[in-house]
């Protein structure tokens, strides 16, 4: 627990383990209340999955309002794991409480994110916009938390990452377009999202994560208020005087092996040909692997670590963010985030520049932090292993040892008028407030 008193501002960090989702609920809210000693202006609330199997979400969410206050504003979902002031988690639950004299705020939601991204960020947008035009402050901050991807289970294809070529390709397309727009089971579409909130909001600052379960990307949930929702997007918009630190890196090295992109979904999600040839083929002989590389076990150990660089959206500054590989479609290689243009690259990283992301991105700090938001990339957690707890030594020193959360998602982004729109993959980023 860790808390962040200022002349107009208080921020509480807390942390619960317990393993039933109600006593878990009633716990934190309880931990945050004694150390807050006020009412909150937003509680913001992450948890592993494993509470599917406790309790359930609904019972951790009443939990936490038998101790919180039912008109506080609160926004969440579930993740891979965090860190945060007390410690590194696999499992359980975290949230911070701020209470603020100079802050306005407002909280959004859309539905049916990845069937119609537009319409989902309209209906989040018109439900934070009028409470926020008459605030008296100037800077603008938004919290996007939203529904990741979840591998759609196509008969008889069921849920594998690597489908082998045999079913006719415009035949799997059709039905990864039914997944994708009638189940809504697919891609997160969480880019779009955050194209589409830079057009309504280009002077706010923002942060990003798609949430996920303990790895297989079968369901995730996100939390409004006193709501357990699926494929929605909740939005925590804020109006300060505070000042707001927004950055996101990778620290990828750029590999010398670099590429054209010849034949490419309408979408720009799915990759089927590379200089000319069926792009798993091409991609193979370019990385020198052998076929046989790649199976459903070794599956992280290899496509994850060596990204497709390129631009993820018209808006991005950067021209060579980390795409992953999601699922491979015969030939062709489906991306978790769109590739705008046709020259790619093969990107890497090793343990050392994964750690040394975290100073490269707190970098140009220039006030005393009081609180912070950090989305991780769920591969960083589960490929530093115990270096994660110098992730934790590292931010917790920059952050002055104030309240801060780190959470594990499925894709990540920032914006900010400075370095414009970031989405990637096995990224860092963060959101300070002074």
């Amino acid at each position: 627990m860790n808390n962040a008193p200022d002349s107009g501002t208080k921020a509480v960090v807390s942390t619960t383990r317990k393993w039933d989702a109600k006593e878990s609920g009633i716990d934190l809210a309880e931990k945050i209340m004694n150390q807050l000693k006020e009412k909150p202006d937003f509680f913001v609330l992450f948890s592993t999955i494993h509470y599917e199997r406790y309790g359930g979400f609904q019972e951790l969410l009443d939990g936490i309002y038998q101790k919180l206050p039912e008109d506080v504003p609160l926004i969440g979902g579930t993740i891979r794991g965090f860190l945060n002031n007390d410690g590194c988690f696999a499992r359980g639950a975290t949230a911070l409480a701020v209470s603020s004299e100079d802050m306005d705020i407002a909280l959004g939601m859309g539905n049916n994110t990845k069937r119609n991204p537009t319409k989902a960020v309209n209906q989040s947008s018109h439900m934070i916009k009028d409470i926020l035009a008459d605030s008296p402050y100037d800077n603008g901050f938004l919290l996007n938390i939203i529904a990741g991807a979840e591998i759609p289970n196509i008969q008889p294809i069921g849920t594998k990452k690597i489908i082998e070529p045999g079913m006719a390709p415009k035949t799997l397309m059709k039905l990864l377009s039914f997944s994708q727009k009638t189940l809504q089971m697919g891609a997160a579409r969480d880019e779009e999202i955050m194209e589409e909130m830079t057009n309504k909001y280009p002077d706010f600052s923002m942060l990003s994560g798609a949430c996920l379960d303990d790895g297989p990307g079968l369901r995730n949930f996100q939390f409004y208020n006193r709501e357990v929702v699926k494929n929605c997007l909740i939005t925590l918009g804020i109006k300060t005087k505070k000042d707001i630190f927004i950055k996101s890196t990778d620290n990828m090295i750029k590999t010398n092996i670099e590429f054209e992109i010849t034949k490419m979904s309408k979408d720009l999600r799915i990759i089927h040909e590379i200089n000319g040839k069926p792009a798993l083929q091409e991609l193979l002989r370019l990385l020198k692997w052998p076929k046989e590389i790649l199976n459903e076990e070794t599956w992280l150990k290899t496509t994850f670590y060596f990204p497709i660089g390129g631009k993820t959206s018209l808006y991005s500054k950067k021209e060579d963010s980390p795409h992953v590989i999601g699922i491979i479609l015969g030939n062709s290689l489906l991306l978790a985030c769109k590739l705008h243009g046709s020259h790619a690259s093969i990107l890497t990283i090793d343990g050392k520049r994964l750690l040394n992301a975290i100073n490269k991105n707190f970098e140009g700090l220039s006030f005393d932090p009081k609180f912070g938001l950090m989305s991780s990339c769920t591969t960083r957690l589960e490929t530093l292993g115990n270096k994660v707890y110098t992730v934790r030594d590292r931010v917790a020193n920059y952050m002055n040892n104030n309240p801060f959360i780190v959470f594990y998602v499925g894709g990540e982004s920032t914006y900010s008028k400075t370095n414009g729109l970031t989405h990637s993959n096995i990224s860092f980023n963060s959101a300070v407030f002074s």
